[in-house]
């Protein structure tokens, strides 16, 4: 079954609600959490971070956007790499938790050092978070998908759209506003999985 991940901003969204959002939606089958923080100190981060783990359902798995050892320090289930990460011999010894990283239109490295356990593959629509980022091609998106196991598409992904990657070879989508700014996330959240399994 394809899965829904949750990418945070606590600028959208803050601390308190979006833990209380990521409760109810992990009660509800969601199966990871992101937490992409650009803006938060170390301390309000690390606060973030175990308030999401004491909370949420041991079912569902943390992932902590950048920082491995942060990640490692705190006990969460992965850590996801941007594109540019430069993966060297201290990261790949350090490698006790799962790896993600993102891949978009021109990137060249796709499973360096054969260590990432998933990619996010995007934006596979226009996207607020990186405007002015080009959207994936087809045959990118495709060449990936030949390639790679254990693809989760990202980038301006919404219950009107989704249905648009039922062509492509994939494991699940990562959203953002489409649940964190959602009036009724519940809802949203269980089309969205149904959509992307194509149940509906």
């Amino acid at each position: 079954m394809k899965n829904v991940t949750l990418i945070t901003n606590t600028n959208l969204l803050n601390i308190e609600n979006t833990v209380q959002l990521s409760v109810k939606l992990s009660r509800l089958g969601l199966k990871r959490i992101q937490i992409r923080e650009k803006n938060l100190n170390r301390k309000d981060l690390i606060y973030f971070i175990k308030k999401m783990k004491d909370s949420v359902d041991e079912s569902c798995e943390i992932f902590l956007n950048g920082n491995l050892d942060l990640a490692i320090e705190n006990n969460i289930n992965g850590v996801h790499f941007p594109e540019s990460t430069k993966i060297t011999k201290n990261i790949t010894k350090e490698k006790k938790i799962l790896f993600g990283k993102s891949l978009h239109q021109n990137s060249k490295d796709l499973n360096e050092h054969n260590i990432f356990d998933y990619f996010h593959v995007g934006p596979v629509f226009p996207t607020l978070t990186h405007p002015s980022t080009a959207t994936i091609n087809n045959e990118k998106i495709i060449s990936l998908t030949k390639n790679l196991d254990n693809i989760i598409f990202v980038g301006g992904i919404n219950i009107k759209n989704a249905y648009r990657l039922l062509k492509y070879n994939f494991d699940g989508v990562a959203v953002m506003r489409e649940l964190l700014l959602s009036k009724n996330p519940k809802e949203t959240f269980l089309n969205l999985e149904e959509i992307i399994n194509g149940k509906k």
